[in-house]
């Protein structure tokens, strides 16, 4: 077996690592590829030269420590191939006993007497830095880990029109009367059964207007040029997604919840406006009977269910009339989570109010609901707001308004009844 020093080794791993050195300086594919190569080699001589440091010191002090009577344990080693070689030497004579592990090098003086008295175990482990721990690398994953949004279910939905100023007029029809004599889906226009060539009754429809003032929705942050120069993720990317994700969800709320005031008008404050609320049964509740009355007042095409997440365990505990209880949903838990509730889908999100609010539960047409976009959302950068504290200043601007283009719900030609693209349960009582 080759004899080959430390410092030998050390020396061929620095020349291994100088060769990569020029090799990456020129910069080509196949220097690239042979530079690799000579860095992997480089590696693994000194992970060599660590091991036979070692074991020379421990032969060392095995040599100080055996017994002096026993001169065949009392030799110098002159190298790795030596050394293993006088081990393999002393097992076959019997005398002293050498056991030789990947971890640990022991020396008794009787081969079957176990440790002798006096001997010092060396065990490298990774658990604790100073033993070895420090020669493992930590792994670390390079990508952020978050969860997205429930879901963007209105603006994918509603009407959207690009506004070119602050302020958007829409023109619509007047649905607002409440003529018994007449419907008053058409704007109050009146219809006359008549004879041949008699005199016609005059009618015309009415109009009225909708109008949208873009409303500013903005977040700022700021990020150390040492972050963004070190980060192993661009931060530009990660803050553009960041906020981009944060402003569309700010937006569905909004469309939900909206006051109207600085903000889009949501449905479920929409008050006397279009949405009709229909008071719930029982409080903090919602029943069939709740989901019936909805579905009564509504009117309008291809509408969707919106509930908040702590409705779930009352929308999936409905049950129909004591005659068929088990109709509304398929009596077994093998199945999937429902996702349609009488035909329409139902989605949980937590934009809308919590059980028992009015708003927990939303039935919409929202192609009836108009959003005008002023600007989409930008995320832009700027160096020099904080220059002199070598921070970057990031901000995320939209400007957008929302509401119902109906004005009121219409009412019914019987006078009475009245039907809405917007229904929203209430509290008990409610009206």
């Amino acid at each position: 077996m080759e004899n080959i020093t430390t410092s030998e080794l050390t020396a061929q791993a620095a020349r291994l690592y100088a060769e990569a050195k020029t090799a990456l300086l020129d910069g080509s594919a196949e220097s690239m590829t042979k530079a690799e190569g000579m860095i992997a080699e480089a590696k693994e001589l000194q992970k060599r030269a660590a091991m036979l440091s070692d074991l020379e010191s421990l032969a060392t002090e095995a040599k100080a420590t055996a017994p002096q009577a026993k001169t065949e344990a009392k030799r110098d080693f002159d190298g790795l191939g030596d050394f293993l070689n006088g081990v393999f030497q002393t097992k076959r004579r019997g005398v002293p006993d050498a056991r030789v592990t990947s971890r640990r090098v022991r020396f008794t003086d009787e081969p079957t007497m176990g440790m002798k008295s006096g001997w010092e175990g060396k065990d490298l482990i990774e658990n604790v830095g100073a033993d070895g721990g420090f020669l493992v690398p930590q792994q670390y994953v390079e990508q952020l880990f978050m969860l997205s949004a429930f879901g963007k279910y209105v603006r994918e939905r509603a009407l959207v029109i690009p506004m070119r100023g602050r302020q958007l007029v829409i023109p619509t029809l007047d649905q607002t009367g409440t003529a018994t004599d007449r419907s008053n889906l058409y704007g109050g226009v009146k219809l006359t059964w008549t004879e041949e060539a008699t005199e016609k009754t005059e009618t015309q429809p009415a109009f009225r207007q909708a109008t949208l003032i873009a409303h500013k929705l903005a977040a700022v942050t700021q990020v150390s040029d040492e972050l963004l120069a070190d980060s192993f993720m661009s931060i530009e990317t990660l803050l553009s997604r960041l906020f981009s994700e944060a402003i569309m969800n700010e937006h569905d709320w909004a469309f939900i919840q909206g006051t109207g005031a600085g903000m889009p008008l949501g449905i479920a404050n929409a008050g006397s406006g279009a949405t009709i609320a229909v008071p719930r049964a029982v409080a903090n509740a919602i029943s069939i009977a709740d989901v019936f009355n909805m579905l009564t007042n509504f009117t309008g095409q291809s509408p969707i269910w919106l509930a908040h997440q702590s409705t779930m365990p009352e929308i999936l505990g409905l049950a129909g009339p004591a005659a068929s209880p088990s109709y509304v949903w398929i009596d077994n838990a093998r199945e999937g989570v429902p996702m349609t509730l009488f035909g329409y889908p139902i989605y949980f999100t937590e934009n809308c109010p919590t059980l028992g609010s009015r708003g927990d539960l939303i039935l919409a047409d929202w192609s009836k609901y108009v959003i005008g976009l002023r600007q989409d959302v930008t995320v832009d950068a700027s160096m020099h707001y904080a220059f002199v504290d070598d921070v970057t200043t990031w901000r995320a601007v939209s400007r957008i308004d929302g509401r119902p283009w109906l004005s009121a719900p219409i009412t019914l030609r019987d006078g009475t009844s009245e039907v809405s693209p917007f229904v929203v349960l209430d509290g008990v009582g409610a009206s």
